[in-house]
């Protein structure tokens, strides 16, 4: 007997976080492009750091959104269980990570001026 396709409004709920998966590596990438194009850090090291740990973090967050979704697609369309969500907490530790360092770097600059 074959598996029922999957409720729309599961697929459509699934799509929905991909597109939420998508704005948030959009907005990541932003924040990334911003700080090395208008924040002024020194040491340059940390400037490049602060700049571009957000844009792969965003591209992380893309890959991973995409990888998600098709896991979830795939379990909804073989009637299999849906898988748990580890990438979310991943990427919430990485983002407060950037956080932490670019606090650090916005406070070295409050000392330094």
């Amino acid at each position: 007997m074959a598996t029922p396709p999957p409720d729309p409004r599961f697929r459509l709920a699934n799509e929905r976080t991909l597109l939420s998966w998508m704005r948030v590596a959009l907005a990541l990438v932003a924040a990334g492009t911003t700080a090395g194009t208008v924040v002024d850090i020194t040491p340059v090291w940390l400037h490049a750091l602060v700049a571009i740990a957000p844009i792969l973090l965003g591209l992380a967050a893309a890959l991973l959104g995409f990888a998600r979704w098709q896991r979830v697609e795939d379990a909804m369309r073989t009637g299999a269980e849906l898988p748990p969500d580890r990438e979310l907490r991943h990427v919430a530790m990485a983002v407060a990570l950037i956080a932490v360092v670019a606090g650090c770097a916005s406070l070295i600059g409050v000392i330094n001026h």
